[in-house]
């Protein structure tokens, strides 16, 4: 009897988790996505990415993924705690290509994850594909340093 029943399990389970998938009810629940983020993250789309990354005081990672994208979804956790992490002194944001297809043309998306350094509205630095924390950390925290000095240098200029 209970080689039967272990027989239908391994019928049945398969036939329901395909079910669930095709009812949307998967490991990606898009419309909770932004929830599984840390709280510092923040979500872009093609209506704030101007206010939020390009009008922005201080650096900016942008994180373009896909819920898809298993190596995106690997190094999430990461790219959250670089948000908490640097809280106050850089934004951590997210794109998600799929939903905005013309911030990831616009700045030549090819392969996610990729991540983009933004200061002063401009990319300045790049990276692709997965990458350890402290590399991720060290060229926000370049960028950081080098915001930091250029706006003591403005404070020296003659006429302020």
């Amino acid at each position: 009897m209970k080689r039967n029943v272990v027989i239908v399990w391994m019928l049945v389970l398969p036939a329901v988790l395909l079910v669930s998938l095709l009812a949307g009810g998967g490991c990606d629940n898009s419309s909770s996505r932004a929830e599984a983020h840390g709280t510092n993250i923040l979500i872009l789309s093609e209506k704030n990415f101007q206010n939020e990354v390009i009008a922005a005081k201080v650096p900016v990672l942008v994180d373009f993924w896909a819920p898809w994208c298993g190596p995106c979804r690997s190094i999430a956790p990461v790219v959250n705690e670089l948000a908490d992490d640097f809280a106050g002194r850089a934004k951590v944001a997210k794109v998600n290509v799929d939903e905005a297809s013309v911030l990831a043309q616009k700045y030549g998306i090819q392969a996610i994850p990729t991540f983009l350094y933004f200061r002063d509205g401009r990319v300045v630095d790049q990276v692709m594909g997965g990458a350890p924390k402290r590399e991720l950390a060290a060229k926000l925290e370049k960028l950081i340093a080098e915001s930091a000095a250029s706006v003591k240098t403005a404070e020296k200029a003659p006429g302020r």
